[in-house]
């Protein structure tokens, strides 16, 4: 495996948050504004957490069309704000 392919890989991921940030916010602002806005379409409590992981699956579906190396930088950039989010959130499965 190509070390430098791989850094170059994620250094796109990294450079695809930071872009988004200026263009939308800050990552984790924007998926709680999904995430209120999916909660209440589904009458559930959904996370920005969820909505991370979710958007990943989605970016990863669309592979399934052809391969795209935006799509593929997009569902690692959507994993890795997952990974920062991970444990903030209280689950909507332990809540009383």
């Amino acid at each position: 495996m190509d070390r430098y392919l791989v850094n170059e890989f994620f250094s796109r991921c990294t450079e695809h948050i930071v872009e988004r940030a200026n263009q939308y916010d800050d990552p984790e602002l924007n998926l709680k504004r999904i995430a209120s806005s999916w909660t209440n379409f589904l009458k559930r409590e959904v996370t920005a957490y969820e909505v991370a992981v979710m958007m990943a699956m989605l970016k990863l579906c669309r592979l399934s069309q052809g391969y795209h190396q935006d799509t593929l930088e997009d569902a690692a950039a959507y994993i890795a704000l997952a990974e920062m989010l991970k444990g903030t959130e209280i689950d909507p499965e332990d809540s009383p």
